[in-house]
């Protein structure tokens, strides 16, 4: 499945970069994140790096309170990076393969921000496709809580 949005931040594409290269402010703009663990904090930030997203508060009742793994798969100068699902229990057992691939384009009143969700269910779970691709707009709902978070500084 793929999932895809844009917003338009009146920042530059370095200060987009500079706030989204930081894995703590994934807490700010991400809905369902209130927490980030870095794993590896004394590695180089860029392939590689891991860290884990924790759910708010009101989910703590979910196993190992909602965590999610994550590895920096790419970055690319020119202009986008990927983050990809390490994890495989809690809600990360849906997918066989997650990634989200951020990709920060100059424009003239700043950087278009688009963020494109790459997934493939296990097909004990692909019944729940059609509820995954009803959620599309989460999405862009984060992408302006991530351009608010962006201004905002």
């Amino acid at each position: 499945m793929h999932l895809e949005s844009k917003t338009l931040v009146h920042r530059t594409p370095e200060q987009v970069w500079m706030f989204l290269g930081e894995p703590a402010n994934v807490a700010k703009w991400d809905r369902g994140v209130s927490e980030v663990s870095l794993k590896n904090s004394t590695a180089p930030l860029g392939p590689g790096f891991e860290f884990d997203t924790l759910a708010h508060p009101s989910q703590r009742g979910l196993k190992d309170r909602g965590r999610m793994s994550y590895r920096i798969k790419d970055v690319d100068p020119t202009g986008h990076c990927t983050v990809q699902l390490t994890s495989r229990d809690g809600n990360a057992r849906f997918f066989k393969m997650a990634e989200w691939r951020f990709h920060v384009e100059e424009a003239p009143e700043g950087s278009w921000v688009r963020c494109v969700a790459v997934f493939t269910l296990r097909w004990q779970y692909l019944f729940m496709a059609p509820l995954l691709y009803s959620a599309r707009k989460a999405i862009l709902i984060d992408l302006e809580l991530l351009k608010r978070s962006i201004e905002d500084q």
